[in-house]
């Protein structure tokens, strides 16, 4: 495990983990939510612009689970329409 110093909303933090690409790049997502909150709500406190970035990105992910979920059952329905046409096929013989 290593040791990595990110910059969220202006304060450090040392984290700790195994892929400091992976953990960067949260930083920068959790720092960009931050940033833009506290453009549109600036006399809010930071814990509170905390919590709504953290709100913010749990929805994106929430989405995205939701897209990757229907793409794999429009996959699968694909698959087993694919599998009886073989099937067909393979009967016909």
């Amino acid at each position: 495990m290593q040791t990595i110093t990110v910059q969220i909303h202006g304060s450090e933090y040392k984290l700790r983990g195994d892929d400091t690409t992976r953990i960067q790049e949260a930083a920068g997502i959790i720092n960009e939510q931050m940033r833009f909150i506290s453009s549109k709500a600036p006399t809010q406190p930071p814990a509170t612009i905390a919590v709504l970035a953290a709100l913010n990105t749990a929805e994106l992910l929430i989405g995205e689970q939701e897209r990757s979920r229907t793409e794999l059952q429009d996959c699968a329905r694909r698959l087993d329409g694919m599998a009886a046409s073989i099937h067909e096929l393979l009967e016909m013989e």
